[in-house]
């Protein structure tokens, strides 16, 4: 499915948030993101979210997926923080490229993405310089209507 601005409408775009994404996972472990439906998103049991490259431009794109887990009450599905858990055998090998999550609905449409993140050994993450430690990172959430139209998937500066 290619990924055109008609397929990224804002109120389409942004109907699954991804919270909590650090700026790296390990490369050792399975890793789990977090994100959150709103009303307008009826999920199907064919919904998938994937891991993809920083500058992806189509949903065929990804490099590992993982379906999303059904709810058992539907009227609930928008209200509660969903989960997708990907084992660490089909992540991504690299510590340069920056990755993102992204949630493909049934018939191929990106719903939501995540913001950037990379992947680095354990013991890279835990021996990080005083000056990385020291650095904060502050990222913000708009709704489209107050960013304008969306017309790229990418992430800024990618």
């Amino acid at each position: 499915y290619d990924v055109s601005t008609s397929d990224l409408s804002p109120p389409a775009f942004s109907q699954v948030v991804f919270i909590d994404i650090p700026q790296a996972y390990p490369r050792s472990a399975p890793i789990t993101c977090r994100f959150t439906l709103n009303a307008a998103l009826q999920p199907s049991s064919r919904d998938w979210v994937g891991i993809f490259k920083v500058g992806w431009s189509s949903a065929k794109d990804y490099h590992t997926f993982v379906w999303v887990e059904p709810t058992e009450d539907p009227e609930a599905s928008q209200r509660i923080t969903r989960q997708a858990v990907f084992k660490e055998y089909y992540l991504p090998k690299d510590e340069i490229e920056f990755y993102q999550f992204c949630y493909i609905d049934s018939v191929g449409q990106v719903r939501g993405a995540s913001t950037p993140f990379c992947f680095r050994n354990q013991a890279e993450q835990n021996t990080g310089s005083l000056v990385d430690d020291e650095l904060l990172v502050i990222t913000t959430q708009a709704f489209p209507d107050q960013i304008g139209d969306v017309t790229s998937p990418t992430c800024p500066g990618s």
